[in-house]
């Protein structure tokens, strides 16, 4: 890469990190430069699996494992569909969350009074951050309850009724319900989290 391509390409990381909470700024600049650098040095041909392909987990360990070398979020298959079907990009995918540790913290979270539509925001997220660390965009409802109480969006009167409500049941393969199982984001689902990861991208800077 050339110098003034380099150039460029650091001013846009410090754009990014400038646009970030302060307790992040620093970590997320060194996240996106550390990918950078990996980027600019030149490709080696990957080793041929002896035979098929890699299964889910060696993928996913293989993304973590890029992740933790200073490659940013992984993005494992899961991730790389919903990308490509919602045109949400990397760059704002690292708004949004980061990646330390094998572990996704939210760089953004859901805000305002709105009880109803934070307890779906955060259902949605809850799947990104598994889709990121496990490689299923899936939820647990119970999961969804405690983050809710935990972040001053719980409504016990009306949690339920919420996830049962037309508009946010399309969301899920099957019924969110108290101590139910894990579900699915159906396309619809997928298509409303990419919708808030853009927009939690694009907040101003504090």
């Amino acid at each position: 890469m050339k110098y003034e391509e380099l150039k460029e390409e650091i001013k846009a990381i410090a754009d990014i990190a400038g646009s970030v909470p302060d307790m992040f700024k620093e970590r997320c600049f060194e996240v996106l430069l550390q990918n950078l650098l990996v980027s600019t040095q030149p490709a080696e041909k990957p080793a041929q699996p002896p035979y098929g392909k890699p299964s889910a987990t060696e993928e996913l360990q293989d993304t973590q494992a890029l992740a933790a070398n200073g490659g940013g979020v992984p993005t494992p298959s899961q991730i790389k569909v919903f990308m490509q079907k919602t045109g949400v990009t990397a760059a704002e995918l690292a708004k949004v969350v980061m990646y330390d540790d094998k572990i996704v913290h939210f760089i953004q979270e859901p805000l305002g009074n709105k009880i109803a539509r934070g307890q779906v925001e955060w259902a949605l997220l809850l799947a990104l951050k598994k889709g990121i660390e496990k490689n299923v965009l899936d939820v647990d409802p119970e999961e969804v309850r405690s983050i809710c109480q935990e972040k001053g969006f719980y409504d016990a009167a009306n949690f339920a009724t919420n996830f049962k409500g037309a508009l946010t049941a399309k969301l899920f393969q099957g019924e969110m319900k108290k101590q139910g199982a894990t579900q699915k984001l159906s396309n619809d689902g997928l298509a409303e989290l990419g919708k808030i990861v853009k927009e939690f991208a694009n907040r101003p800077a504090k």
